[in-house]
């Protein structure tokens, strides 16, 4: 418990208002008194935020508004609507304030809470926001939980009760962005329960995508732009490996709305891509031993393409007089 010293030897004392005894023995006294004093109820460290409001924004991109500045920062509307001038705001600290931004206008942050649990806006572009799923690389590891790098100057935390197996510095794991019972943001690692297996999306359509698991008889689930799932049918060769990203064309659309994805486009639109692929390989130092007798196996560890597309692309190379054969039956680059 705190004291507090009191002079005992004027009428500033400060012991009025103590028990008569206490008064008398301290105005007998030469030394100074030391008195306990109640616990000082500190004030709460951050404004009443309207718990609706607060988590709209919380660990999503919003557009706000500029009440006012000062040393720490801009101080952005929590609620636009509410003229009160003592209403709650979020501070964008002065590092993070563009050029030209005035009182009065709108910018795009993003909201998370910082070390002492506060909301503050950023206009750093996070690499997952609420609900959203992506590859993120363990930096630390604690009796509680990892943390991971998702693009701010706080990590994250994936709490240990959250993970689904261990987690270890360097790693990449999926992880899902959600608030936890307290109302922090924090990781998990059970992302199935957030991606969607159906998602608005059209034939032939170009997605952006993560590669998330193998399955031998089935193919490469996607995580597809971070909240849907979709798959690589395992007759498709892909040089992919976990967590690596790429597009990835909606090749169909099954009756239950999941999609079957592909990394190639039509034949047609293929055939160029394929054929320079094999041209430059054939063209490195180390360039392969590669020809009509190699084995589907091989083609796809080295060209990463089907035998059948290996042979159409080849065709079209030797009718462009761009590669030979030589006497063993491999290809040979035409300089």
């Amino acid at each position: 418990m705190p004291y507090q010293s009191i002079d005992a030897g004027g009428d500033r004392s400060g012991c009025h208002g103590f028990p008569p005894l206490l008064q008398s023995r301290a105005r007998k006294s030469s030394r100074s008194v030391r008195v306990a004093l109640a616990p000082r109820q500190s004030p709460p460290l951050v404004p009443l935020y309207p718990p609706m409001l607060l988590a709209n924004l919380l660990g999503q991109v919003s557009t706000l508004t500029v009440r006012r500045f000062g040393p720490p920062g801009a101080f952005l509307c929590v609620d636009a609507a509410d003229p009160n001038p003592n209403a709650p705001t979020i501070l964008l600290p002065r590092n993070d304030i563009p050029q030209g931004l005035a009182e009065d206008s709108d910018i795009k942050v993003f909201v998370y809470l910082d070390s002492e649990d506060r909301p503050i806006a950023t206009t750093r572009a996070p690499k997952l926001t609420l609900g959203r799923v992506a590859f993120l690389t363990v930096t630390d590891v604690t009796r509680f939980g990892a943390f991971v790098d998702w693009g701010l100057p706080k990590e994250l935390l994936v709490p240990r009760a959250l993970q689904t197996r261990e987690m270890h510095v360097g790693e990449r794991h999926p992880v899902g962005l959600l608030l936890d019972d307290t109302g922090r943001l924090a990781g998990t690692m059970r992302v199935s329960e957030m991606l969607a297996q159906c998602g608005d999306f059209e034939l032939d359509e170009w997605v952006a995508g993560e590669a998330w698991r193998k399955d031998p008889e089935l193919g490469i689930f996607v995580i597809l732009e971070q909240r849907f799932v979709g798959r690589v049918p395992a007759n498709e060769p892909s040089p992919l490996q976990r967590g690596e990203a790429a597009r990835f064309r909606v090749a169909n659309i099954l009756a239950d709305g999941k999609v079957e994805l592909s990394l190639r486009g039509h034949a047609h639109e293929e055939l160029d891509a394929d054929a320079e692929r094999i041209l430059e390989c054939l063209r490195r130092p180390d360039a392969p031993k590669a020809g009509d007798g190699s084995s589907p196996e091989q083609i796809r560890t080295l060209f990463g393409l089907s035998k059948k597309a290996f042979k159409r692309a080849v065709g079209r190379l030797l009718r462009q007089r761009a590669v030979s054969i030589d006497s063993d039956g491999h290809l040979v680059p035409i300089r």
